[in-house]
């Protein structure tokens, strides 16, 4: 297995982004501790799902900058379709989510079909909109699409705005971005 130091190593300048999905304290402050070593403050994103593991990684290292949390994300959407988005303050640098396209095709978070449409559905409603990208944006907040694999999907997930995305064929990105004169 990989260790997260090689990776250090091996991509000195390569931004990477850690996701802690437990809440290990030893592990926050190791990765911390690496960050820090490598002089990877600024490149390396805190990511994680849960609010406090959220907070216990930015005690650890607050320079570094950091993704929304679930629950972060649902008052980000909130807020926006409130109209008060742009009189709050957003400290995440990054949001980091799946494209609602993919619901059942390749992400499948619940495991009765029936959830997965309707999240699908409710989902690709709320989050797919271009105006709620480009605020981010403008606010210096980068939006990522992860689990895309497909042409179409980096086609859909562009056309909105986004940032970048995460993918499993980075082959296949890079002929999409060549193709499309993005880099």
């Amino acid at each position: 297995m990989v260790r997260l130091e090689d990776m250090f190593q091996r991509f000195p300048r390569l931004p990477m982004s850690v996701e802690v999905k437990v809440e290990n304290d030893k592990l926050i402050q190791e990765i911390a501790r690496l960050v820090r070593r490598f002089d990877r403050s600024e490149i390396t994103i805190w990511a994680s799902e849960k609010n406090s593991v959220m907070k216990k990684c930015k005690a650890a290292n607050p320079e570094m900058p950091h993704s929304f949390t679930i629950s972060r994300g649902i008052w980000l959407i909130l807020l926006y379709y409130l109209g008060l988005l742009p009189f709050i303050p957003i400290p995440e640098k990054f949001l980091m989510c799946f494209l609602p396209t993919i619901i059942n095709r390749t992400y499948f978070p619940f495991s009765c079909s029936g959830l997965n449409q309707l999240v699908a559905v409710v989902t690709k409603w709320l989050i797919m909109r271009k105006s709620l990208i480009q605020h981010l944006e403008q606010r210096g907040v980068q939006v990522i699409f992860w689990c895309l694999n497909e042409e179409s999907d980096f086609e859909v997930a562009y056309s909105l705005g986004a940032s970048g995305v995460m993918t499993d064929y980075p082959t296949a990105l890079r002929r999409y971005l060549d193709n499309h004169g993005a880099s």
